[in-house]
């Protein structure tokens, strides 16, 4: 939250209030430290003999520098084209074409997504978001580090987000767990993420593409665009 404060709230200017959002709750998040080393005491010398009567003194720190969060399953509609967005409502409804608003009716009206160009708009998946880097640590490769971390630490644990069926309390309603387990929603290796158009360049290179169906849209007056990854998971 530190490394989101200094760049989404001090740097970007995003409202505190939209920046720390319900998902955080529910989502795994991934920090990157840097271990800082300073100086806390100056070494003293002895003006006639040239030795040193007290000796420097270090500590090191370890500093967050960078962090990245996998928001799971559900998630709401893919934002719409044009739109803007504050605190992820849409608030431009009037200023939208007629096509895309019947659309959007027929989103909420069915309950399923919108088809793109990379989902068929029923497939589960992981969104990841919030990455964020101190200014003067960027140009280093920390963010691609952060996006292959959250990437690999979701291959090795593809169902840490999977309902269960026994939390669910399926069994009480008399429900045979084996075989509603088997419908239940599960993560087939798809991520998703909405970059900001600066940060394009960051996601291709970690192997995200862009979506060009979902066009571009404004979160917090931020123009953004969709990308998205598959990867393989075990089975």
């Amino acid at each position: 939250m530190t490394v989101r404060e200094s760049v989404f709230i001090n740097e970007q200017e995003i409202p505190a209030e939209n920046e720390f959002d319900a998902n955080d709750l529910r989502s795994v998040h991934f920090v990157i430290y840097a271990s800082i080393n300073r100086v806390v005491q100056q070494e003293v010398f002895d003006t006639d003999t040239g030795r040193v009567m007290r000796p420097r003194k270090s500590e090191t720190r370890s500093l967050p520098i960078g962090t990245v969060r996998i928001v799971p399953f559900p998630h709401a509609p893919h934002p719409v084209k044009g739109g803007r967005y504050l605190a992820d409502e849409l608030v431009n409804l009037e200023e939208l074409d007629e096509e895309t608003k019947q659309a959007l009716e027929v989103v909420e009206q069915g309950g399923k997504d919108r088809k793109t160009s990379l989902h068929d708009g029923e497939e589960v998946y992981m969104k990841l978001g919030r990455l964020a880097v101190l200014k003067e640590f960027r140009g280093r490769g920390i963010a691609g580090q952060l996006i292959r971390r959250a990437v690999e630490w979701m291959k090795a644990n593809p169902r840490y987000f999977s309902p269960s069926v026994k939390e669910r309390g399926f069994e009480a309603l008399g429900i045979d767990p084996e075989r509603d387990a088997r419908m239940m929603p599960k993560w087939r290796g798809l991520f998703c993420v909405h970059a900001q158009v600066s940060a394009i360049g960051v996601w291709k290179r970690a192997g995200f593409v862009v979506d060009e169906e979902m066009g571009r849209w404004w979160e917090e007056g931020i123009e953004h665009v969709g990308m998205f990854q598959r990867v393989d998971v075990k089975a």
